[in-house]
């Protein structure tokens, strides 16, 4: 009976237990942790609902087609188990349903069930951003608001190359240091090193530069 009842109970995420109450199941999504950075894993939890419980017409359906029996006889074993359990309870005997945890009562004698989390536990997930190529997210600088592109630009610049001007000018001044370095060093270093070696030549007019009178 017990694992009907669990069936239902991940089906319906209710049910109903005469004299006890009705268990309830909740999925709890997982979550981001901002402190530690990570998802946090889904969990199942139950809470028993202190409310008086009736077997629904569609419980009782259900009940007696997973069974194989007619409906009465579904439901007397049905109110049988109930019957039992809360006499276990009564007796502080804490039943202890394996897989789902154990029944008992608190201080103030308010029928509790504690759920058993000895099982499968999923383990968080770290969350580390990351910049894929070629998406576009944003993100935040300082103030501003900034696509993951431009920060990809701005970070990691590629090298931009010379223009042809400046490519023509340093050639120019290379060529001009490598000659005058020659220069220096075929020929000592005096002031008639970069005399020009052109011989000065005089010519005689024979025209006066004069008038006669």
């Amino acid at each position: 009976m017990t694992d009907l009842l669990k069936e239902y109970l991940l089906i319906k995420k209710n049910l109903p237990l005469i004299g006890v109450g009705v268990l309830q199941l909740r999925r709890v999504p997982s979550r981001f942790d901002i402190g530690n950075r990570q998802f946090l894993p889904p969990q199942i939890t139950y809470e028993l609902v202190p409310e008086a419980a009736m077997p629904t017409i569609e419980f009782s359906n259900w009940l007696s087609a997973r069974m194989g029996l007619d409906v009465a006889e579904a439901l007397l074993r049905y109110n049988r188990f109930c019957e039992e359990l809360l006499q276990l309870i009564d007796n502080e005997k804490k039943p202890l349903w394996k897989g789902w945890g154990q029944w008992g009562r608190d201080q103030q004698g308010v029928i509790q069930f504690r759920a058993d989390t000895s099982g499968v536990q999923l383990s968080p997930v770290s969350a580390t951003k990351i910049i894929r190529d070629n998406a576009e997210h944003m993100v935040r600088v300082g103030e501003d608001n900034r696509t993951s592109a431009e920060m990809n630009q701005l970070l990691q610049q590629k090298k931009v190359f010379y223009p042809i001007e400046k490519i023509a000018t340093w050639s120019w001044l290379a060529l001009a240091a490598l000659w005058l370095g020659w220069h220096v060093y075929s020929r000592s270093l005096t002031t008639d090193s970069f005399a020009s070696p052109a011989k000065i030549k005089t010519t005689v007019t024979a025209t006066n530069n004069y008038q006669e009178f």
